[in-house]
């Protein structure tokens, strides 16, 4: 026959803290997740940024080249 034998304190104890330690690389994991998704997203808003001005340069580039074309030189 078998007999339920309740489990040492020092087993119940050591699987808590087993649980414990899960439940914060869970904890970890998460925020490694999210501190990279983070990461992501700022590196792509700075990505748009960069080719927005670098737009916005062309664009005054090209009006001050049109425009000192169009004035007439006088000497």
């Amino acid at each position: 026959m078998e007999q339920n034998e309740p489990e040492p304190q020092d087993s119940q104890m050591g699987e808590a803290v087993l649980d414990a330690m899960r439940g914060a690389l869970r904890v970890l994991g998460g925020m490694v997740q999210m501190a990279a998704g983070m990461t992501r997203m700022l590196a792509i808003a700075v990505l748009k940024a960069a080719a927005a001005a670098e737009h916005a340069v062309e664009t005054t580039e090209d009006e001050e080249k049109a425009r000192s074309e169009a004035k007439p030189k006088s000497r």
